[in-house]
This record gives structure tokens, C-alpha cells and sequence, in this order.
């Protein structure tokens, strides 16, 4: 794997200031979204407002819950109308290795797709992931005005695309298991949607594709990982970066990991905005809707187990 020796952090933003409304923060930290989107993709935020001890919390129920025996997640299998659990060997591209990881995914809650172990096997564990993901929700939406700033547009214009929002929860495993040639844990890809946030992880494993080569990210402490996926780059008409990007655990113990991936309603018209388009930047990318492309990346990337 062709890499960068050092490891590299990225661009810091502290929202410290913008989250608490002070006067000219909304557009200094507009201004440094727009460049970390437009040179790299990734950018890491501090000040965001997060209690750490939640986010602590959640990394201890992501190790209870991959400690529960195979069988006991059986009952709660992710298919093509659910989401739930996805042994190792579940997620693989075409006729590459598979990713060697387990998941467990959840979407908004309430939602009649979501799936939990029972209360008896890991009480506490849905009552947890439920309010983190409210959490990095509300999050996720107080950053939104800096996005479309970003993109030269009224500082509300994605809101509406958000409400609610299809945002998903992954909780990550990485088991301490040795790699075949080319063989990673999340294999190499760019996200799908809009916005991801990873939390700090005391076990590195994150890579990312640069110019020069790949590079794995050091991150801040006590923040948050942010990545635009392909709708973003997409909706800017190919302005704003989504960069590949792989995990691999090579630290001789368990990693985890637990991604927030924030998106528009399914039915979200993905057009060019109106700020990314003028007389030299023209519209190169074709309108779709957001649903149909979600469900196209989702049977690519777990092909073999039929979801969606």
C-alpha cells in the first residue's frame, strides 16, 4: 500500500465562536469549510459542543455490543428492507476482497427499520445509540448554514433538504484479524452522501487519498472528522471534494469506529446550485434523485447480502 510515512492531520475548524452565535463566526467559519471542501474534502472540528463523555459512552457500547456472541445478533440481520447487523465478509465491491469489519447500522429513531438487539441481551444499548444519534443530528444541522455559504447560497438553502434528514448510524469493528494483499478494512471508497462525522479514535486506521499519495490522519483530540461524499460534490457541481479514503486496523488490538453519515430526503432533487455555476464554471454533472443513487451505492457495496 503506497503511503505517506508521517502521519498528517487536517485542516482544524473550531466552531467555538459560531456555536455560540458571535458576531462575524457564521462567515469565518463558512469561509474555512468552503476552502477545506474545495482543496481536500476532510477537515476535523473542535468546539463543536459535544459532550466528550457521550461520545465516550457510545465507543463503550460499540465494544458491548461486537462482544455479543454471532448468534445473538442473528435475530437482527440487515437486509434490503432493514437496517441491523452485517457480519465480516459483508461489505465487499465487486470481485475485491472483502472489508474486514463488522457493523451495526441504525437509522432515524422510531423507525420501523431499525432493528436492536433485545433489551434482556444488552439493555441500555438502544436507548444509547438513539440519543447519540439525536445528538450528532442537531449537529449536524446547526452546520448546515456554513455549507451553503460554502457553496455561495442563502445561508438556509439546505435546511428544507433535511427535514428530516435520512442520516444514518454505523458502530464499527475492526477485530485484530491479519490482511490478505490489497485487503483493507473498509475498502477503498468516497462516500455516497453529503456529510460524515467520525469521533476521535484512540486506535488510528483512517487513510486517505492526497495528490501525493495516501496519508493517515492523526486526529485532534476530543473532535470530529468531517468528509463531503459524492452528493455534495455532486450538488456543487463538482466544487467541493469527496476523496477517496480506507481503513485498515493494523495496531494489534480491536478498533472501533462510529461514522454519522448525514443526508437529504430520498427524495432530494441533486442539481447543481445555483452559486457553483456561472460563466466559467458551466454545469457539468446531471441532475438524479438522491434516493435512486443511495440505493445503487448501497447494492454495490454489499452486493453479496442484497442490501439497500
Amino acid at each position: 500500500m503506497e503511503r505517506v510515512n508521517a502521519s498528517t492531520q487536517l485542516p482544524i475548524i473550531d466552531l467555538g465562536a459560531y456555536m455560540a452565535n458571535k458576531s462575524g463566526s457564521l462567515e469565518f467559519a463558512a469561509n474555512q469549510v468552503r476552502d477545506a471542501l474545495e482543496k481536500v474534502g476532510f477537515f476535523s472540528i473542535v468546539g463543536h459542543g459535544v459532550p466528550w463523555d457521550q461520545v465516550e459512552e457510545i465507543y463503550d457500547w460499540a465494544r458491548r455490543y461486537h462482544d455479543l456472541s454471532i448468534e445473538s445478533k442473528h435475530d437482527h440481520l440487515m437486509s434490503s428492507g432493514k437496517m441491523g447487523y452485517i457480519g465480516m465478509g459483508g461489505a465487499r465491491i465487486g470481485d475485491r476482497p472483502h472489508s474486514l469489519n463488522a457493523a451495526f447500522f441504525m437509522g432515524r429513531p422510531g423507525s420501523k427499520r431499525n432493528q436492536f438487539p433485545s433489551d434482556t441481551m444488552l439493555p441500555g444499548f438502544r436507548s444509547a445509540a438513539e440519543a447519540y444519534y439525536r445528538t450528532l443530528e442537531q449537529l449536524c444541522l446547526k452546520i448546515l448554514p456554513l455549507y451553503a455559504l460554502a457553496a455561495d447560497m442563502a445561508k438556509d438553502y439546505f435546511q428544507t433538504f433535511f427535514s428530516p434528514s435520512l442520516a444514518t448510524l454505523r458502530v464499527t469493528h475492526y477485530p485484530d484479524v491479519p490482511a490478505e494483499d490489497d485487503q483493507f478494512g473498509i475498502d477503498t471508497h468516497s462516500d455516497a452522501g453529503f456529510m460524515t462525522l467520525l469521533p476521535t479514535n484512540i486506535v488510528n486506521g483512517l487513510w486517505i487519498e492526497s495528490e501525493t499519495g495516501w496519508f493517515q490522519v492523526d486526529q485532534e483530540p476530543m473532535s470530529f472528522v468531517v468528509n463531503s461524499g459524492d452528493t455534495l460534490r455532486s450538488w456543487s457541481n463538482n466544487r467541493f471534494r469527496s476523496t477517496r479514503h480506507r481503513a485498515l486496523n493494523e495496531s494489534g488490538g480491536d478498533r472501533y469506529a462510529i461514522p454519522f453519515f448525514f443526508d437529504p430526503r430520498p427524495d432530494t432533487n441533486i442539481e447543481p446550485l445555483s452559486g457553483c455555476v456561472d460563466e466559467f464554471n458551466p454545469v457539468t454533472v446531471s441532475a438524479y434523485r438522491y434516493g435512486d443513487y443511495l440505493r445503487t451505492f448501497m447494492q454495490a457495496e454489499y452486493a453479496q447480502t442484497g442490501n439497500s
